[in-house]
């Protein structure tokens, strides 16, 4: 299905799936990034503007996931879609780990799909700056959106066997990316807890 979107469509297709995907609809970013390569090397679409569209719908859904957050806070994270990914466990290792280390947050829940709808909502209503959260997400997608786009360029006739694989080449950019988050960490580790957590006030007695 996603295969003919895209040869239908092309770039409009690929910019509109990764956008969806990147909100929690069906549409899985990592298979389309593969098929976005894939359907590069075959010719369908141009190469460079293929790899450009799919960089900036891959952000583009990450920011309107942020948007989200910050705009409708707890409504957002309190809605069932939410509920079942951000776990209450889940909820106080993202605001733990947000208190201190809200870049390297970010850029891991990037490459971890499980966290990456609850990360981006809650950094948007726990007051993430959005500077922080388009560099820390622009620089982790650097990492992702070469990598599978192309291996889907790569091994277009193995497009099969790359998709099966799709776990490996996730963990070769969460090891890069740590390396990374790692520096910039240290850099800011210093400064302390930046971030006050959105609380629900008290209501009147």
């Amino acid at each position: 299905m996603i295969l003919r979107l895209l040869s239908r469509f092309s770039y409009l297709a690929i910019f509109g799936l990764l956008v969806a995907g990147g909100v929690g609809l069906p549409f899985p970013e990592e298979i389309v990034q593969l098929t976005a390569g894939f359907l590069a090397r075959q010719g369908t679409v141009l190469l460079w503007p293929a790899f450009a569209v799919t960089f900036l719908g891959i952000l583009a859904g990450d920011l309107l996931l942020y948007r989200l957050g910050k705009t409708h806070g707890a409504r957002v994270l309190a809605s069932r879609h939410f509920a079942k990914l951000l776990t209450p466990e889940r909820r106080r290792w993202i605001e733990r780990h947000f208190a201190n280390h809200d870049f390297l947050t970010i850029a891991v829940a990037r490459h971890l799909a499980p966290l990456r709808l609850p990360v981006f909502a809650s950094a948007g209503a726990m007051g993430v700056r959005l500077r922080t959260f388009l560099l820390a997400d622009g620089l982790s997608s650097l990492v992702s959106v070469p990598l599978l786009f192309g291996l889907g360029y790569l091994f277009a006739s193995h497009l099969g066997t790359v998709k099966a694989r799709l776990h490996d080449a996730e963990m070769i950019g969460f090891l890069l990316l740590a390396g990374i988050g790692g520096a910039w960490t240290a850099v800011r580790k210093r400064t302390g807890p930046r971030l006050v957590l959105v609380r629900r006030r008290p209501g009147p007695a």
